[in-house]
């Protein structure tokens, strides 16, 4: 069966400007690139494949995929992600070429939920049962997307994507959803553990985990967003938004593995057990009775640290709220003398904005 195959040229006056970014947010959600002349080839992990040819004032895409599922995934990767990146100039991609009809997204698996426990006062782990996660085992890639059914809903219509790349919503209407940390995976047992945090906000996803029961079902999208790379000292950073992201990092690194984990917490009473190599100090940073996202203890306490001499084996993740993260990445780059190729860094929230208000805005709304 020949591959379906498709196009788009996108005009876009400031492509120059934005470029580095796309590649860097393509990257970030499991797409590999590969540089060429003119131009970048892109490959999903779903078996699609694609140029990007930036030229005066447009990008050109061409991609092709052996079948429907793959073939749409791509198209909405390359359309949302660049779509999100530039906002602020209000791109218009249409895809021409075959089509396929709208297709649930071949990473979508079912979730059922087994265990709900409260780790702290302020943090509820749930544990997941599904089938066929091997693609979510990677420690490179610690983020998904969750999908909440409404209550009651036992057997929930999903999402499919349409010809454009687009989500197209079931009949019943749109799925609350949002980005979580993959805390625990176990592929083989069909075992996945998220951790909710308690905070002052309603957002749809900590209303759902606080009603949950065994039984319960969600929809699990992904993964994406960059771990960790080897190095010979690390510097992991977060409030309780990272904290599952750096306890996952921990419990992956070497055994020799040197360095420092900060992290910031409401109190003593949300400190954690954590798993992680003897040379690796935790530092819990405890806000006191300041608000999430008002403080300046994770910059704070880097500076105070003693970083290695040779900074060129030197790896800094972070995830955390907006500003905190921003002036993190601040002293690191700036100041500390890091390289951009050594921070990986997540804007997990930011303060006064939901999801919603965040994806309407666009990149430059989290961008540290």
């Amino acid at each position: 069966m020949p591959a379906l195959q498709a196009r788009t040229s996108i005009p876009f006056p400031r492509i120059a400007t934005y470029l580095e970014r796309i590649l860097a947010s393509l990257a970030a959600h499991h797409l590999t690139l590969r540089p060429l002349p003119g131009g970048h080839a892109v490959t999903s992990p779903f078996g699609g494949r694609g140029h990007l040819v930036p030229g005066p004032g447009r990008l050109d895409i061409t991609i092709e995929a052996p079948d429907g599922p793959a073939f749409n995934r791509l198209k909405h990767d390359l359309t949302s992600l660049i779509d999100f990146v530039a906002r602020e100039e209000a791109l218009v991609i249409a895809w021409d070429g075959d089509t396929a009809g709208a297709m649930l997204p071949p990473d979508l698996r079912v979730l059922t939920v087994r265990q709900v426990r409260d780790v702290t006062p302020g943090v509820r782990r749930i544990r997941f049962t599904g089938h066929d996660l091997a693609r979510y085992d990677a420690p490179d890639q610690l983020h998904c997307r969750l999908l909440f059914p409404g209550e009651g809903n036992a057997a929930p219509e999903w999402p499919h994507l349409d010809d454009g790349g687009r989500v197209l919503w079931p009949r019943s209407g749109r799925l609350a959803s949002r980005i979580y940390t993959l805390r625990r995976i176990d592929a083989a047992a069909g075992v996945v553990e998220i951790d909710f945090v308690r905070h002052a906000g309603d957002g749809p996803g900590l209303r759902w985990a606080l009603r949950a029961v065994p039984g319960d079902v969600a929809g699990l999208l992904g993964p994406a967003a960059h771990g960790p790379r080897p190095a010979s000292w690390y510097l992991l950073a977060g409030d309780e938004t990272g904290l599952p992201g750096i306890a996952r990092i921990l419990e992956g690194l070497p055994a020799t593995a040197r360095g420092v984990a900060l992290v910031e917490i409401a109190g003593p009473e949300e400190e954690q057990e954590l798993a992680r190599p003897p040379g690796l100090e935790i530092r819990w940073l405890h806000r006191a009775g300041a608000a999430p996202g008002s403080t300046r203890l994770l910059v704070e306490e880097a500076r105070r640290l003693a970083l290695p001499a040779d900074k060129g084996g030197l790896f800094f993740w972070g995830g955390a709220e907006f500003s905190a993260l921003r002036d993190l990445r601040h002293y690191l780059l700036k100041e500390a003398g890091l390289a951009a190729g050594q921070c990986v860094a997540f804007s997990h929230w930011r303060r006064g904005m939901s999801e919603e208000e965040i994806a309407t805005a666009g990149a430059s709304s989290i961008t540290p």
